[in-house]
């Protein structure tokens, strides 16, 4: 086989499987085929049966073809036409058989030894994950599908990388709205919920994640150069003590926009309930993620908020701004783009870092454009020293109303004409339908 290792801890001659996912005989010899872990679904291949040796995965093949197909599981085995489980490559037709519902992935490991031996390699996710964790997984797949060679393997990469731990799932108590199905994503400290009045769709095509990632060669900050206050006071920060205050006794912002913001952070004395932690707390109010009428996913929020309320992090891999130039260069082919400059130096030195949403992110990923935005984004400084990497945050510009949608501005830097905007940027048609509405994006 002409694959590379994927997998650390394997031996040379091991490779890690998703799944199997089809079945057919071929002059009386029966082929099963493999989705490899780490691979592009283009990578897929035909393997012979007594090169498979693992009893527990071919019954999980069966019990997934079962599922799917309504039939009974001992007249698979005799069964002399190709099977396919839903959203699979096939490397014959070089089709991609997809269908919304579908099973989930087996993770096992197979052996080149002459032969290749299939053997159980369950992870802990794999053995514990529910329904809507392996849609996650099966869903980024077929993003990827049409993706070119070297996205498929850069991505590919970043999900192996991290666990799903916020998956998306029915409601407790199969709540309803307008007898429409509520979902929920699991295990964040503020509700978020999802609403789909539009169609069938569900938002299963990232990885839900509440912190940034950082992806090679990027590295976290070194918490060892930051600086603190010396402050001890239970109730926190004085506005003696540092050369700004930010936020007002409830917490909302009183800086203008363009203002960065330097938080508290470990390095100082003062504790956690210290006014001067706002972002690095969290966000406190819920959100609902809900399908609009011509501009996709967007979010709105549940509660009123005031203005200069802190209302989420764009949270996403942290990646150089040469690989966010290269990721950029492809999102444009694709008509989206989740990436997002930390360039608040950028008048003193250039932009180093970008966080790019694609393919991990948090509810902000789904925040639409407006050019009459109720949000503004703020460089926050609480875990870093370096100038060049910073969070982004999003606070409320005005006071906004329950179940109003949360949008902010995507345009970048502006050119004096059209021309010079077409030439430095990529455009997007307008769809927010405010008064001022600019008609085009240019990010």
């Amino acid at each position: 086989m002409n694959k590379k290792k994927s997998t650390v801890g394997l031996a040379d001659n091991e490779y890690v499987v998703s799944r199997i996912a089809g079945m057919k005989v071929v002059n009386k010899t029966r082929y099963f085929l493999i989705e490899w872990e780490g691979y592009g679904w283009k990578d897929n291949t035909w393997e012979r049966e007594e090169n498979v040796y693992s009893s527990s995965s071919i019954s999980a093949f069966i019990e997934d073809y079962c599922r799917q197909s309504h039939c009974r599981k001992d007249s698979i085995l005799y069964m002399n036409k190709k099977i396919l489980l839903y959203n699979t490559y096939d490397p014959d037709t070089k089709e991609f058989y997809n269908n919304p519902k579908n099973p989930g992935p087996v993770t096992s490991v197979i052996t080149e030894n002459n032969s290749k031996r299939l053997r159980d390699s369950s992870d802990e996710e794999s053995n514990e994950s529910s329904n809507s964790t392996k849609e996650c997984r099966r869903s980024l797949r077929t993003l990827l599908i049409d993706a070119p060679k070297e996205f498929q393997d850069t991505f590919q990469v970043v999900i192996n990388s991290v666990k799903i731990e916020h998956p998306v799932e029915r409601a407790a108590n199969h709540q309803r709205k307008n007898n429409i199905p509520l979902y929920v994503i699991k295990n964040l400290k503020a509700r978020v919920t999802i609403f789909n009045d539009v169609d069938s769709d569900l938002p299963n095509d990232f990885i839900y994640v509440d912190q940034l990632q950082y992806t090679s060669p990027v590295l976290p900050p070194d918490p060892n150069f930051l600086s603190g206050c010396s402050c001890t006071d239970a109730s926190g920060c004085s506005s003696n003590c540092h050369d700004s205050q930010f936020y007002d006794q409830k917490g909302r912002l009183i800086v203008p926009h363009g203002t960065a913001i330097y938080e508290c952070n470990s390095a100082c004395d003062c504790g956690v309930d210290c006014k001067n932690r706002v972002v690095q707390r969290g966000r406190k109010i819920p959100l609902q993620i809900f399908k609009t009428a011509n501009k996709g996913w967007g979010v709105r929020t549940l509660h009123p908020i005031s203005r200069g309320t802190f209302v989420e992090e764009y949270v996403g891999e942290v990646i150089t701004t040469e690989e966010s130039n290269r990721r950029g260069a492809f999102y444009d082919k694709y008509g989206c783009s989740y990436l997002f400059d930390m360039d608040f130096a950028q008048s003193e030195l250039p932009t180093k870092y970008a966080i790019d949403a694609f393919i991990l992110g948090n509810v902000s990923r789904f925040f639409n454009h407006s050019c009459s935005p109720n949000l503004e984004v703020f460089a926050v400084y609480h875990d870093s020293a370096d100038v060049q990497m910073h969070r982004l945050a999003f606070f409320a510009s005005r006071d906004i109303k329950k179940d109003e949608e949360l949008c902010f501005d995507y345009n970048g830097m502006q050119y004096d004409t059209e021309e010079e905007n077409m030439k430095h940027s990529a455009r997007y048609s307008c769809h927010c339908g405010a008064p001022n509405c600019r008609k085009w994006i240019y990010i």
